[in-house]
């Protein structure tokens, strides 16, 4: 087995979806699975026991600050009591790469905040960061595992 440089994926050539849409104006998206845990008391041990009980997801998503549609998510909910759920799906294919395609698809997805007003005289590009919560998760496409 023989990694090479070229085998490297530019984060460059990725692409994010929101309900099949494609978000054109992304920066970056971050997704994580914490898995949680209770702890367990063994007798003759001293160390403690861990024992997973669950799992928990959460992300960011940064933009760069082209629309309202963040803001008016959070102003639906505010005002009318609306909280919509979405699918994400974040796909990577470097083609130079050689690794292959991936695609992430993240359910259940819920925004937890956002950014309803924003100026920064230093700022060349506005962005805004948009953290949420999903409950499920699917990689129907995966990055080989073996190199070539």
């Amino acid at each position: 087995m023989s990694f090479h440089a070229k085998n490297t994926i530019s984060g460059k050539e990725g692409r994010l979806f929101l309900d099949g849409e494609e978000m054109a104006y992304i920066k970056s998206l971050e997704a994580n699975i914490e898995k949680q845990k209770s702890e367990v008391n063994i007798m003759g041990r001293r160390m403690t026991g861990h024992k997973t009980t669950g799992a928990t997801g959460t992300g960011t998503a940064t933009f760069y600050k082209v629309t309202s549609r963040f803001a008016r998510i959070m102003m639906n909910y505010v005002k009318k009591g609306e909280d919509p759920y979405f699918t994400l799906q974040a796909v990577l294919d470097d083609k130079s790469s050689g690794r292959g395609t991936e695609r992430v698809t993240l359910f259940d997805v819920n925004f937890d905040s956002a950014k309803i007003a924003g100026l920064d005289v230093d700022s060349e590009a506005l962005e805004e960061e948009v953290p949420f919560t999903f409950e499920d998760f699917d990689i129907p496409e995966s990055l080989s595992d073996s190199f070539s």
